[in-house]
């Protein structure tokens, strides 16, 4: 089921119809176990950690962690196209159980 072709998350929400913001998304991600934090120290502030999103052993079922051109020490999430319509529903189930809690 993975492929190589590879989207963010904003256009692949939009593309299919789910009603979730990358942010929501994100979160829901996080609640889940397909995403986990990770920290970096900020590159023009010595001492001052950053933290970025990455996906997690679970997470890599759909999708890979690319390095983020803008920060080298840093890699950004994107998700595999054909795989999408399961992360779509499993984000969408995870959003209708956080509402009945």
């Amino acid at each position: 089921m993975k492929g190589n072709d590879v989207e963010s998350l904003t256009k692949l929400l939009k593309e299919h119809g789910v009603e979730l913001s990358a942010v929501k998304a994100n979160k829901l991600m996080l609640k889940i176990g397909l995403l986990e934090e990770a920290t970096r120290e900020s590159s023009t502030r010595p001492g001052v950690i950053k933290k970025y999103k990455v996906l997690s052993e679970k997470g890599l079922d759909y999708g890979v962690n690319e390095e983020n051109t803008q920060s080298p020490d840093q890699t950004s999430p994107y998700y595999y196209k054909d795989s999408f319509v399961e992360l779509g529903k499993l984000l969408l189930a995870a959003d209708a159980a956080t509402e009945a809690e």
